[in-house]
């Protein structure tokens, strides 16, 4: 590829080409040139061309949706000459907006370090394309253009780093101290764990006579929920979930609820894993998708995250009696299953409450309802047209449906917790932890909207 200088000379020679037509004396020199200029040109593409550079790529540790990273290349030059260089790291649309480009100088047997920063928007496998490099020749004359790293897929996981409450149960889960959150909820346990004396006011029954007997002096005990309990998440992978979670008249959201709600699922399993549980994740839209077993070991829970990360959303219906069938086989003891999906449709919800009431016969249900920033937003504006009426009119069809399937949920016994996307990791695992310690979540008893 021709470089500016080659651009400069032949400009000045195409000046003495019009000089030329007046002096034919100049023709000659004007070939000359051309072919001395011709010949440079090939030399300098072969030598650049043969010119030796190495490259590394380093990638984040871990690549999250959402989440920056930093990519560091690394570029050596083994030559006793100075290189100039012209990068392009091609990255998928979904990892960058555009390709990352830079232009550097690397000193005669010296190395240069580039880092730019990465945030990608979706999960999956996503594949970065070659890095591309352009090394000038010694004259500077020609561009020589090679790949200097092939194609490489880079996988990018849902969210696993989180602040706040969220983050604190999952530090505690980690560490197996659940028992010892300093949270307020109230209600007796089931599991000693450990001694302490007696204070005023402790319950005759939390008293430990063998232990007060070998002090001789009251000792009691200290309790907690109970632990190896069987928990089953039934993630929906339906229609629903493939919209977007943010609000319309909020900022631009890039997340859709199924990236939402896979993350509060993956939560909720490291919560429930640290707490001794078995869990079984089953993903599912028109039939069974993915089923994942986790126990309590951390090699268990990164599989999970292996397994999911990749999980898409289907433009299909979700098939809830497909779902509650399956987890039956699965677990035939009693459990708790919560059901993460987003309900919007009218016999959606029709089939999710027989669906549920079956589970209820011999399981222990909760359902996580992941409200539609879209449906709330045109049941609150105001219409300007007929069709923005009508629009208004289904969508507050939905949420009184949604209402009513609640009611009738409740009456059942079953728990129901709707929620907004930003809130949704912290309302499912106060809501599940809640079912051990004998209260309700603040959200699962507050009215029902889509």
């Amino acid at each position: 590829m021709p470089a500016g200088r080659l651009f400069l000379i032949l400009g000045i020679v195409t000046a003495l080409a019009i000089g030329a037509v007046a002096d034919l004396r100049l023709a000659g020199v004007v070939i000359a040139v051309d072919l001395l200029l011709l010949a440079l040109f090939v030399v300098d593409l072969l030598r650049a061309r043969n010119t030796l550079l190495r490259a590394r790529r380093a990638w984040p540790a871990l690549l999250v949706q959402g989440s920056e990273g930093r990519v560091r290349l690394e570029l050596i030059n083994p030559h006793n000459r100075t290189l100039e260089v012209q990068l392009r790291d091609g990255l998928h649309p979904f990892l960058a907006p555009r390709p990352r480009r830079r232009r550097l100088a690397i000193a005669a047997g010296d190395h240069e370090i580039w880092e730019y920063p990465l945030r990608p928007l979706h999960r999956g496998e996503l594949w970065a394309a070659p890095l591309s490099a352009r090394v000038l020749g010694p004259l500077k004359l020609a561009w020589s253009q090679r790949d200097l790293l092939p194609r490489e897929p880079q996988k990018v996981f849902p969210q696993v780093r989180w602040q706040g409450r969220v983050g604190q149960l999952l530090s505690l889960a980690q560490r197996h101290q659940l028992g010892s959150m300093p949270l307020t909820w109230h209600g007796a346990g089931r599991e000693p764990y450990a001694l302490r004396e007696y204070s005023p006011g402790d319950p005759l029954n939390r008293i430990h006579w063998k232990a007060t007997a070998r002090h001789r002096r009251l000792i009691s005990r200290e309790e907690t929920w109970e632990r190896g309990a069987r928990l089953v998440i039934l993630l929906d992978t339906g229609r629903a979930m493939t919209s977007l979670a943010g609000s319309s008249r909020g900022a631009a959201t890039y997340r859709s609820k199924l990236d939402y709600a896979l993350a509060a699922a993956l939560a909720l399993t490291r919560v429930a894993a640290g707490r001794g549980d078995r869990v079984t994740l089953l993903a599912f839209s028109d039939r069974v998708d993915r089923v994942v077993r986790v126990s309590q070991s951390s090699r268990s829970l990164a599989q999970a995250y292996g397994s999911l990360y990749d999980l898409r959303a289907k433009l299909v219906e979700p098939a809830f009696d497909l779902a509650t069938e399956r987890a039956l086989k699965v677990e035939r003891s009693s459990a708790t299953v919560v059901v993460l999906t987003s309900v919007v449709d009218l016999a959606a919800a029709e089939l999710l409450r027989d669906s549920l009431l079956r589970l209820e016969r011999r399981h222990r249900p909760l359902l996580i309802n992941l409200e539609d920033p879209q449906i709330r937003d045109l049941a609150h504006q105001r219409p300007q047209r007929p069709e923005e009426a009508f629009a208004q009119a289904s969508a507050l069809e939905i949420l009184l449906a949604n209402r009513r399937l609640a009611r009738q949920l409740r009456r059942s016994g079953i728990r129901v917790v709707n929620t907004a996307a930003d809130r949704l990791a912290l309302e499912t695992l106060e809501a599940y932890l809640s079912l051990f310690r004998g209260r309700r979540s603040s959200r699962a008893a507050a009215p029902a909207t889509a």
